[in-house]
């Protein structure tokens, strides 16, 4: 369990640099009129988070890796939660870049 969590860990460290450049991206589009989004991803996306930010989700995540750590009960539904959000954050952080250098 500890190794899955510890590649868990590593997936949010990964995505960290990443959502941090594109919340900066997000700030300067919104600052030249664009960007006017009121959420990153819809609700049946499976986040509580409701934000036009990647980082809140990103903390979202990370309280759930950190939760399964820490109570040391493996859920599977939380783990398939948490791997579910990486792999949208993964896959929507990589798709806002890809727009932004077809747009430069």
């Amino acid at each position: 369990m500890d190794q899955l969590l510890d590649q868990l860990d590593a997936n949010l460290k990964e995505l960290y640099r990443k959502v941090v450049d594109a919340d900066a991206a997000l700030n300067q589009l919104q600052q030249h009129g664009k960007g006017k989004h009121k959420a990153i991803f819809p609700k049946e996306a499976g986040f509580q988070s409701d934000s036009p930010r990647f980082m809140p989700y990103l903390a979202e995540t990370a309280e759930l890796v950190a939760a399964m750590r820490h109570s040391q009960q493996f859920n599977t539904a939380t783990l398939q939660k948490a791997v579910q959000q990486l792999k949208w954050l993964h896959q929507t952080v990589q798709e806002f870049q890809l727009a932004l250098k077809d747009n430069h």
